[in-house]
């Protein structure tokens, strides 16, 4: 005769309490947080929610690392169980909420062509431009970028050569847009990037004396330009280049010449390649 046993499993409160705190784990996000996230692709909800969307794993352990001390907190992040076997440790040191999910999940979620294995929700920061610091510190200067994947390259180039501030103009890509946030892999986390009218910015009692520079197609050559200690450089529009509206503070006019010698030769060069040669000279000079 079988007898049959009853079995009865006791399992510490505390212990359980720790596990569901550091592991929340569900079937699917819900449809209310996949609504979110997908609405986050859009500036207006950005700001509506103070919250931008951070993908792919270079980007998302940026972040964790700079938290809670950053200034880019992340809320909550959304990966795959064989990410988070490797990292998972990593975000309950740093006390940050996680949600394992299925790749599947991750691409419905997703803005990439090809998904990658981890998703973070983060706070917009809320930051006012020290002019003191802008005016004692080396700043790029930018005129109506327009274009996000540039915009992102340019601060992923100025974070390579220790330059922490730059300044768009107000009608700039959002420093918030999926492809900036994706092309700065990571940058995003330590330089600032304000939003200022240039012209006004260069009339502020901080920025007296400062060395202004501007990047023309024609102008004195930057390899034969001495330039001074913690300068302000201006670049234009992608397209347009730089407008008139700054020559009255523009000390002097730069150019990074062709080396094509006589041939035919690309007309000029991507606003990014050109921030990289005059942040290579500015480092030079300092």
């Amino acid at each position: 005769m079988i007898k049959k046993v009853k079995v009865q499993i006791l399992v510490h409160p505390v212990f359980f309490q720790i596990f569901v705190c550091r592991r929340k784990k569900i079937p699917m996000i819900s449809s209310a947080t996949l609504k979110l996230i997908r609405s986050l692709r859009h500036k207006k909800y950005r700001d509506q929610h103070r919250l931008y969307c951070a993908e792919g794993e270079k980007i998302v352990l940026e972040l964790v690392r700079n938290h809670p001390g950053g200034d880019h907190r992340v809320e909550e992040v959304f990966a795959t169980g064989e990410w988070l076997r490797v990292h998972g440790r990593l975000l309950e040191t740093a006390g940050i909420s996680y949600t394992e999910v299925t790749p599947l999940e991750i691409s419905k979620a997703s803005s990439l062509v090809n998904p990658q294995p981890v998703l973070a929700l983060v706070n917009k920061p809320v930051k006012v431009p020290d002019l003191r610091e802008l005016g004692s510190s080396t700043v790029l200067g930018f005129e109506s970028i327009r274009d996000p994947g540039n915009l992102g390259s340019i601060i992923r180039t100025v974070d390579w050569f220790g330059i922490v501030h730059i300044v768009c103009s107000p009608d700039s890509a959002d420093l918030f847009n999926p492809k900036v946030v994706q092309s700065t892999m990571g940058a995003i986390a330590r330089v600032g990037v304000h939003y200022l009218e240039l012209d006004r910015l260069l009339t502020e009692p901080e920025m007296k004396g400062k060395p202004v520079y501007g990047t023309f197609m024609k102008g004195e050559s930057i390899y034969e330009t001495r330039l001074e200690e913690n300068p302000l450089v201006l670049f234009g529009n992608e397209s347009r280049g730089l407008s008139g509206r700054y020559d009255p503070h523009i000390r002097t006019r730069i150019t990074i010449p062709s080396f094509t010698k006589g041939r035919p030769g690309t007309e000029s060069l991507n606003i990014a390649a050109s921030v990289a040669v005059v942040c290579s000279e500015i480092r030079r000079h300092s």
